[in-house]
């Protein structure tokens, strides 16, 4: 069975937090010299309550960040495009209203083509 290393962290500088929500946190810290960007889910430990990092995160590097940065404007677009819930739900609501005024228009077709053929 594979052990794992616990990693000896150079940390020299202070971290700067910044809370996203009650879950997710921010932090700009150094490690090992690379300076990170981490993105970081949280959970309180049920023993001690204490606020620890969870599993589900990500570290960029200062180089990655930037490069996501740069993209804000595209990706902002792209979830334009999407739309917010409120507006799926429209959507689909628009839809089922424009499918059910579909059927009762050929219902109603059908009726007066029904009603010609028994003048």
């Amino acid at each position: 069975m594979a052990f794992k290393r616990k990693a000896e962290a150079e940390t020299t500088a202070p971290e700067t937090t910044f809370e996203l929500d009650k879950k997710k946190q921010v932090s700009v810290r150094t490690f090992n010299g690379v300076r990170l960007v981490d993105i970081r889910e949280f959970y309180v430990d049920k023993n001690s309550g204490e606020r620890k990092p969870g599993k589900k995160g990500i570290s960029l590097t200062e180089d990655v960040w930037k490069k996501l940065l740069e993209l804000q404007g595209d990706i902002s677009g792209a979830l334009e495009e999407l739309g917010g819930k409120k507006q799926r739900v429209e959507k689909e609501n628009k839809e089922e209203e424009e499918k059910e005024g579909e059927k009762n228009v050929k219902e109603e077709v059908k009726e007066e083509v029904k009603e010609e053929d028994e003048e």
